[in-house]
């Protein structure tokens, strides 16, 4: 990792001042201070103090609201450039670096579609708050547009009275019940994904074969060790955090901050369990999307999956546009591109032998799909999803 810094130069003094703390958005901030030459400091975020005579350079935040109004005053008053995480105070005139929430809303839509589902929901304690809003606005957007059902589950007006906490599974488990069936059911984080799991489990209600479930975040703690392996939105937090840094490092050079909030697409989704289904209506649909979901690995041809489809190719070609919103060929690359980038985040490995594991015959060739479909070479993706901090 190539630094930044001369090494003349005096090293700039960052305060990481963090409302609540994020790992991944720690990670992506201390790659960028270690690449820059930072002096960073992030007892803010470790235990929650206000440092006492602070004097620095600039200060990443993550402003959780009101709630912490001494974190806010702090900030406010320091005197340096700030970039802030979050988007829980719009009306602060600060730079800005988060989570794109309205295309995770939309990632988590098209999961489900292009799984045939034609009832989608999303689940929300809290619709007040923006992260919550767009994520559902994007998902409610993308599900009304390929023509699906949206259903609003809504616990927000129930969330302050007395023993909400306590009656929220049994409330949202009649909730779940009441819905069209099969149903995919998005929530606000994956937390609250394990809320739904827990809810169709008093419910008698078959996850995912009746409710489908994804979170949003993948975090380990929910979503490999909650009640069942939970699908979920890969949010990109380290690379907002690495992004939000790097904005940093220009306010303090001087430059001007953007007149808008800088938002980071989502990674894709981790498939898990809780919505590893298939869930067309149409059973030539359904036959075809099984097909490609057990096969895209291997070398696979449209001659094959029409086969098991049961429907001829015009048929089969006209029901899969109609139920996914895209070409047979197209899954495929989706499928196979999903999985490639799951290789990518989490393996060393050669790109010929990732290439293979994801049903291309050549690592150029997914080189150039990766490229020509996600706006991004293989290489730049690696990078960005390195979260070794000892290179």
């Amino acid at each position: 990792m190539k630094r930044l810094v001369h090494p003349a130069q005096p090293r700039k003094s960052v305060l990481l001042a963090m409302g609540f703390y994020v790992h991944e958005i720690s990670v992506g901030v201390a790659k960028y201070a270690r690449m820059a030459g930072w002096i960073l400091n992030d007892i803010t975020s470790r235990n929650r103090l206000v440092p006492c005579g602070w004097k620095g350079n600039g200060i990443v935040t993550l402003l959780p609201g009101r709630a912490r109004d001494d974190l806010l005053q702090f900030v406010k008053g320091a005197g340096v450039p700030v970039v802030d995480l979050s988007e829980q105070m719009p009306e602060l005139p600060f730079a800005r670096v988060t989570t794109d929430d309205d295309a995770i809303g939309r990632m988590a839509a098209g999961h489900f579609i292009t799984r045939g589902f034609d009832h989608l929901a999303f689940f929300a304690q809290d619709i007040n708050a923006p992260v919550v809003r767009q994520r559902m606005g994007g998902f409610r957007a993308a599900a009304l547009a390929a023509g699906r059902k949206f259903h609003l589950i809504d616990y927000t007006p129930l969330s302050n009275r007395p023993k909400a906490t306590t009656k929220m599974l049994p409330w949202l488990a009649a909730a779940l019940s009441r819905l069209p069936k099969p149903l995919a059911v998005m929530a606000q984080y994956d937390a609250e994904a394990n809320d739904i799991v827990r809810a169709c489990q008093i419910a008698d209600l078959a996850v995912p074969d009746e409710v489908a479930v994804i979170g949003v975040d993948n975090d380990p703690i929910y979503a490999e060790l909650g009640p069942l392996p939970l699908s979920s939105v890969v949010t990109n937090r380290e690379l907002v955090g690495y992004r939000g840094a790097e904005l940093l490092d220009r306010l303090m050079a001087g430059e001007e901050p953007p007149g808008v909030t800088l938002r980071i697409p989502p990674d894709g989704v981790v498939v898990r369990r809780s919505s590893d289904v298939i869930a067309a209506q149409d059973v030539n649909v359904a036959k075809a999307l099984a097909f490609i979901a057990q096969r895209y690995r291997s070398p696979i041809t449209v001659d094959e999956i029409v086969a098991a489809s049961g429907a001829s190719r015009s048929k089969l070609y006209t029901k899969f546009a109609l139920h996914t919103g895209h070409s047979i060929q197209r899954e495929i690359v989706r499928q196979r591109l999903e999985h490639a980038k799951l290789l990518l985040r989490g393996s060393q490995d050669k790109l010929q032998n990732i290439a293979e594991a994801c049903g291309f015959e050549e690592a150029a060739q997914l080189s150039k799909t990766f490229k020509y479909c996600l706006g991004i070479s293989v290489a730049r993706f690696r990078e960005e999803h390195q979260t070794d901090l000892s290179r």
